[in-house]
């Protein structure tokens, strides 16, 4: 524990030396254009609903909405540079993307605003399109594929382990641009699709089965825990280059054994809950998880 805190001190101080500040992230161009289409199809929606029910539509375009902009935020904190030295702080930021803001923005239910973001005539040019269209075996097969609970698990899961792979992590550390634009998107673009398995996105239910959201919780978080041993136990030295460069070679060493902790301790604030509201789905449809169970095995 002495080690522990002697750690996050140390970094503390050489925060304080280092030049910080706020910057604007190029994110924000495309945060802008993603809350306008939002906005534009909210707008849409308002005329077409009473007051009572649009009221929900709104507090979930507020949630999408920070969402998007939690993304930008963290992107121009002077955290942000900073945890391409510290790993442990990647790590926590690395969390919040991939397990956190994707519930916001899922809860946000973006699509039918977006959809209704278009006028009247090209929303049903291109419905018909996408659904009837001379097309219509390919993007039936384009949905069916983004959509897939397995793809999605697979996806998590592989760009997890491929942003830290050293190649991949060096590269992403020493260029600020993929960091901005592939490492920290991809992370919420899997971290979404992830979590549709488990959760709802109104008006659609979660994505996958029972069994699966059970498989999916069960495989991320051993995943997350092999990982994490990688980086500590089974690991005699520090994996980044800015790492050993900015802190030393032991000094970097340590800060890895740390983010391996906070990588295998926060699996915790995201598999209980996950199982927690999977259990309570079992209970509410099938009246109990003994119930549950005995459907599963057949035996009702």
């Amino acid at each position: 524990m002495e080690n522990f805190w002697g750690y996050f001190l140390s970094m503390n101080s050489m925060n304080a030396a280092m030049e910080s500040g706020w910057t604007l992230s190029p994110l924000w161009l495309a945060a802008i254009v993603l809350i306008g289409i939002e906005e534009c199809g909210l707008a849409r929606l308002k005329k077409r609903m009473p007051g009572s029910r649009f009221r929900s539509w709104r507090l979930r375009g507020v949630l999408y909405d920070l969402g998007i902009a939690l993304v930008c935020v963290i992107d121009s904190s002077p955290l942000m540079g900073t945890s391409m030295k510290y790993l442990g702080l990647h790590m926590v930021i690395h969390v919040v993307e991939m397990f956190y803001v994707p519930i916001i923005l899922i809860l946000g239910a973006p699509w039918v605003p977006a959809l209704f973001a278009l006028p009247v005539g090209p929303r049903r040019s291109f419905l018909r399109w996408w659904n009837f269209g001379t097309l219509r075996n390919v993007t039936t097969r384009i949905t069916g594929f983004i959509t897939a609970p397995f793809v999605a698990l697979v996806l998590f899961n592989g760009t997890m382990i491929f942003w830290h792979l050293p190649k991949f992590y060096n590269w992403a550390s020493w260029n600020p641009w993929v960091h901005t634009w592939l490492m920290g998107p991809s992370y919420v673009i899997v971290g979404y699709l992830f979590w549709r398995i488990i959760l709802g996105s109104h008006p659609v239910g979660p994505r996958g089965t029972t069994k699966f959201q059970v498989l999916s919780v069960v495989v991320t978080a051993f995943e997350m825990l092999v990982l994490a041993m990688a980086l500590s136990i089974f690991s005699h030295g520090a994996w980044y280059s800015m790492n050993i460069e900015m802190l030393g070679a032991t000094q970097a060493f340590h800060d890895q054994q740390v983010a391996a902790g906070i990588l295998w301790i926060c699996g915790d604030f995201w598999t209980i809950p996950a199982l927690v509201i999977i259990t309570r789905r079992l209970i509410r449809e099938n009246g109990s998880v003994e119930q549950a169970f005995e459907r599963a095995l057949g035996r009702l």
